[in-house]
Formats: C-alpha cells, structure tokens, sequence
C-alpha cells in the first residue's frame, strides 16, 4: 500500500509539474520551447528595455528557443535590425537568429547547468523605446571632433606664429651677417693700413739712418 501512495502522489507531482510549465507557457507573452531548461518565472523591465527570466536547468545541454512578436519586444537601430544582449547570470550569451521577418524574431541560445537568470536586452518593449546608443554615440563623437578640431586650429595659429616668428630671426640673421662681412671688410682694410704704415716707417728709419751715420741700412 506504501508503494501504491508513493506511486500516487509521484503521480501528482509530475502532473503538478507539467501542468505549472504548461501554465508557464500559457502565460508569457512570447513563445518558447526548451529542452533540459523550465521558464519558472519572467519578468519586463521597461527602465532598461529587457525582457528577464527565472530559469531552472534540469539537464545539459540545455537549449532555450524563444520568439518575441515584434510588437511586443524587438531590437532595432535606425529602422534596421540590431543585435539583442543575452546575459545569463552576469555573462554574455552568443545566440542564434533563427527565424526573422516583419512580424517576429526567434532566437535560440545554450544555457549551462548552474544559470538561474536570463535578461534579453532590446531596444522596444511594448511600445517604450530606449534611449538610441548610436545617437549617443554620435553626439559623444561629435564633441570629440569639435574638440580636436578646436586643438588643431591652435596648433595652426601656433605653427603661425612660430613661422613668422622664423622669418623675423631669419630676417635680423641676415642683418646680422651683413654687419659681421662689413666688420670683416673694416679689419681687412685696417691691416692693409697698418702693413702700408710699417713699409711707410721702415723706409723713413731707413732715410734718417742715411742721414745721421752716412751709410744705408741693408
């Protein structure tokens, strides 16, 4: 009789069981099929435009394959499809695009044995539309090259200076060299003077020695 009443209530159980995943399903506003993995419970995050699920993995491997309606969940930029952001417990999930067109979108993913919390992160979520990272991007990309281009317009304005600042060395070098090849020409001349004043006084010596002693200095 024991054996009958553990038959009994296994029985129940697994009719309990099937009965809450069959209700899981039922109630979810996506489709999904699984294997080796429950949906327990889910919830919408309309801050941050993801969709997270309570799961439990009961076998490996186990596959999710869920399908969002378009309407009600969807990732998209500039009217064009982007990727969604899986994450299981804090790391990033690959998964596959297996069904897309203009109403849904089926992805499917591997989870492993120890994952309890799925968030699928989007970009609409019945009817709330995030903030566009792209936008964000642009304006943050935007500023950068306004900012560069302010550094290269003083870089300009400075290579400027320095080149006129070039040309006014340049011009006083040039000045300067003149005043050094006149000074160069003065010492020259000076030393042509002062060779004619030795030749000049060498021959006056020369006459007064004539003069005074009667003979002439070889």
């Amino acid at each position: 009789m024991n054996k009958k009443l553990i038959s009994v209530l296994a029985t129940i159980v697994l009719l309990g069981t099937l009965t809450g995943v069959s209700e899981a399903k039922s109630s979810t506003p996506f489709g999904y099929t699984s294997t080796g993995v429950d949906i327990v419970d889910f919830e919408l995050d309309f801050k941050d435009i993801e969709v997270m699920l309570d799961v439990q993995v009961t076998e490996i491997p186990s596959t999710l394959e869920i399908t969002f309606e378009r309407e009600f969940f969807d990732s998209t930029n500039l009217d064009q499809d982007s990727e969604f952001t899986i994450i299981a417990d804090g790391d990033l999930v690959y998964y596959d695009e297996i069904v897309t067109n203009s109403k849904l979108r089926t992805l499917k993913f591997n989870l492993s044995s120890d994952v309890e919390l799925v968030e699928i992160f989007g970009t609409h979520l019945k009817g709330i539309i995030a903030q566009d990272p792209i936008i964000e991007v642009t304006e943050e990309i935007l500023t950068t090259q306004v900012e560069q281009a302010g550094k290269i317009n003083e870089l300009i304005e400075e290579n400027q200076v320095l080149r006129e600042e070039n040309n006014i060395l340049k011009e006083e070098n040039e000045e300067l060299d003149g005043r050094i090849f006149e000074l160069e020409n003065l010492v020259s001349a000076l030393e042509v003077q002062v060779t004619n004043l030795n030749t000049i006084v060498t021959e006056q010596i020369k006459v007064i020695y004539n003069w005074v002693l009667g003979y002439s200095i070889n």
